[in-house]
């Protein structure tokens, strides 16, 4: 895959911390004083389909559960789960800059989210941005020159809407980053192994990416939504050699993710996490 010029052990690394299992960064692709993270479901309290560490408020699970999740796993990474900004996802390609203003958004409680957002960036320490996935795209952005971090959210609508893409858009407009000067991660998500789509899907994206998108498996069309992104990314002006790409399928790793399209609803969700640490 274009962009993966790493090593893939080096990429992503397992921890465990109090019980909460998630990954961070490999040292060498780490960014100074950021704090990114992808939770996993390992280490909560949720039960039955949402066993153990569900993040997400609006999949049906216990709201008390998923409040104590968003506690433990907010621990885990040294941070407070009342400073999360969320938005509500509506798989659009919506993008906003956060402030202090929005600061505890939808950490606590789902109605209170910024509504109609896939997308978040900001320059303000402190905030820590979230995205919720259970096999569609997260993608982490950073700019260390300018302090500069960004989430967005991307299945399939999302991704032919080109919500990374304006995700980029935003950190340029509104803090003057560059896009030579911005890395990204695509994170853990469906691989094109398990993500079959019907003709209509197919046709859309055959339009948008004549290579490297569609395939055929034994039992259909697939998907590389992974790739897609990656593509667009490139396209806003990214080096290929910034963006990282994980190989992980959250389909194939049972024990680790959940999956929608694997477990069906109800199902939990994972979150993807980014924000500046406080330097004072």
């Amino acid at each position: 895959m274009g962009g993966s010029h790493f090593l893939q052990e080096d990429l992503l690394t397992y921890r465990l911390s109090e019980g909460v299992g998630l990954f961070e960064l490999g040292k060498m692709y780490r960014p100074r004083d950021i704090v990114l993270a992808f939770s996993t479901r390992l280490g909560g309290v949720s039960q039955g389909p949402f066993d153990s560490l569900n993040l997400g408020m609006h999949v049906g699970d216990e709201a008390l559960a998923v409040q104590e999740n968003r506690r433990r796993f907010s621990r885990a990474l040294g941070i407070t789960a009342s400073d999360w900004v969320v938005g509500e996802q509506v798989h659009s390609n919506k993008v906003i800059s956060v402030t202090d203003h929005h600061r505890g958004r939808g950490a606590l409680a789902k109605d209170t989210a910024i509504w109609g957002v896939d997308g978040l960036v900001t320059a303000t320490p402190g905030l820590w941005l979230v995205c919720f996935y259970a096999d569609c795209v997260p993608m982490v952005f950073w700019d260390e020159k300018v302090r500069v971090v960004g989430i967005a959210h991307g299945g399939w609508r999302g991704t032919l809407q080109n919500v990374g893409g304006e995700a980029v858009k935003s950190m340029v407009k509104s803090f003057a980053c560059s896009p030579r000067n911005i890395h990204a991660i695509i994170g853990p998500a469906i691989g094109s192994c398990c993500y079959y789509v019907g003709e209509d899907v197919a046709e859309e994206f055959r339009g948008r990416f004549p290579v490297g998108v569609i395939g055929w498996m034994d039992n259909g069309i697939t998907l590389d939504l992974k790739e897609a992104n990656r593509q667009q990314l490139v396209a806003s002006g990214l080096i290929d050699s910034q963006i990282y790409v994980s190989d992980l399928c959250t389909a194939c790793n049972q024990e680790l993710f959940f999956s929608y399209r694997r477990d069906k609803s109800p199902t939990g969700r994972m979150v993807a996490c980014v924000g500046l640490r406080d330097l004072r």
